[in-house]
């Protein structure tokens, strides 16, 4: 009698050290991300609640290893495909310096590797624990809310998207279940695997392509100039979510400057050695309770917020009865970007480099109009260039 491989066959021992073997591989790729996901927990108001989702897709799995019986004797071929995609995006975070890939890809690999050893049937099971998965990780809630508030529909926060997709994916997975038990679940192979990935890649592609990241000169706030036009500046402290947010800055400096008729604008500056310390702005007040959202073109048209040679990015919120309007930008000693995925790049093309962020801001409960504030601070603001 020939003698059987350890983990080609399926009897009680090989089902569970397949699935130890998964959960090894689960560990030992997101053990990389593990100290920023954490630390987004603990500090990050729009991240607090991130470990809840990682519960929910360990107790996913669990729910469908415990009712679903592998069938597969030999490794299935199908999860292949799903392993490439996931170490080529895993790749991709690794050149580029984007950690929130790296983890996503971490899940990914977790879930190739479950298709892999223990065949179709749970790797379609499994589906809602990747998803859960990556709603865990940090400033995805922040990214749902910003792509949601491009759409112009009703302003909903990044706990409540989170937890509809929440929904939806456990959705997803019941009816999957009820599919599976009644033997209605069509299994795809290789080929429709490797074609969906293929569609899913080429229209990822696309969208970067339309939105490939700004460069500009260099641009600066000089910091000595306390006083210029009608403006008068002062050192004020920063909120406690600024505090978390940028706790691993070299400097954090916050400034308020006003005029005698009531005019108020903010500068808050970020200086790092490293660009994991820099988030967008809008993560910090987002966190702080601001809904954030574009203006409409006809304002943006009628109170333009032009910065000399900087590639910026505009900003407005609301919260409660305060109006919000602001621009920020990151800056090194050769560019300017307001795009993260522009400051990751740039951080690879000029290693060493310091960089600042420069967020400028308005805020207005009167009724006034904080984006012309702003536009009168970007214009008699001494700038260093």
């Amino acid at each position: 009698m020939s003698a059987r491989p350890l983990l080609l066959h399926l009897d009680a021992q090989g089902v569970w050290l397949r699935q130890g073997l998964v959960m090894l591989v689960l560990v030992a790729a997101l053990a990389p991300s593990l100290d920023w996901v954490l630390a987004a927990w603990r500090g990050s108001p729009l991240d607090t609640w991130g470990w809840l989702y990682l519960v929910l897709a360990l107790a996913w799995g669990a729910l469908v290893l415990d009712l679903v019986r592998a069938r597969t004797a030999s490794l299935d071929p199908a999860g292949w495909p799903l392993l490439i995609a996931s170490l080529l995006i895993g790749l991709a975070g690794l050149v580029l310096d984007l950690r929130i890939a790296q983890s996503a890809a971490a899940l990914g690999v977790a879930w190739a590797a479950s298709w892999l050893l223990l065949g179709r049937a749970v790797g379609l099971l499994l589906l809602p624990s990747p998803v859960l998965g990556v709603l865990s990780l940090p400033t995805v809630g922040y990214g749902l809310e910003r792509a949601w508030a491009q759409t112009g529909a009703m302003p909903i926060g990044a706990f409540a998207l989170k937890a509809l997709l929440a929904v939806g994916a456990l959705a997803l997975g019941a009816i999957l279940l009820w599919l599976y038990r009644r033997d209605r679940l069509a299994h795809p192979g290789p080929a429709q695997v490797s074609c969906l990935l293929a569609a899913v890649t080429a229209l990822a592609g696309l969208l970067v392509a339309f939105n490939p990241p700004a460069f500009g000169a260099p641009l600066a706030l000089d910091e000595q100039r306390w006083a210029f036009g009608p403006w008068y500046g002062a050192e004020i402290p920063t909120s406690p979510s600024e505090q978390r947010l940028y706790a691993g800055s070299r400097r954090l400096s916050k400034r308020l400057y006003a005029t005698r008729d009531g005019k108020q604008v903010s500068v808050l500056i970020v200086d790092s050695d490293d660009v994991h310390d820099l988030h967008a702005p809008e993560y910090c007040l987002s966190g702080s309770g601001w809904v954030i959202g574009d203006a409409p073109d006809a304002a943006r048209a009628a109170e333009p917020l032009a910065l000399p040679e900087a590639a910026s990015a505009e900003l407005d919120g609301r919260r409660g009865p305060q109006r919000l309007a602001g621009v920020y930008w990151y800056s090194s000693p050769s560019r300017s970007t307001a795009d993260l995925a522009g400051l990751r790049l740039q951080s690879r093309l000029a290693p060493g480099e310091p960089f600042s962020l420069y967020m400028i801001s308005a805020v207005d409960a009167g009724g006034g109009s904080p984006r012309r504030t702003l536009s009168a601070f970007l214009r008699d603001a001494p700038w260093v260039r």
